[in-house]
């Protein structure tokens, strides 16, 4: 099995404080949501995809 390969996107390198160890979006873009998804993803050791949003989506 191969590892996962992330795109930043529009999201800048984050910081080496920052980093989330489970995808590559740094954690003070994460909200609620990522934020236990990617702590719990680390924690059990788990090799999946990313829930962050890094491009909110708008309603009109």
């Amino acid at each position: 099995m191969t590892a996962p390969v992330y795109s930043l996107g529009d999201v800048a390198e984050p910081a080496a404080g920052d980093r989330c160890p489970s995808c590559p979006h740094p954690m003070s873009s994460h909200d609620a949501i990522a934020r236990r998804f990617c702590t719990a993803t680390a924690a059990g050791g788990f090799s999946r995809g990313c829930t962050c949003a890094t491009k909110p989506e708008t309603t009109e």
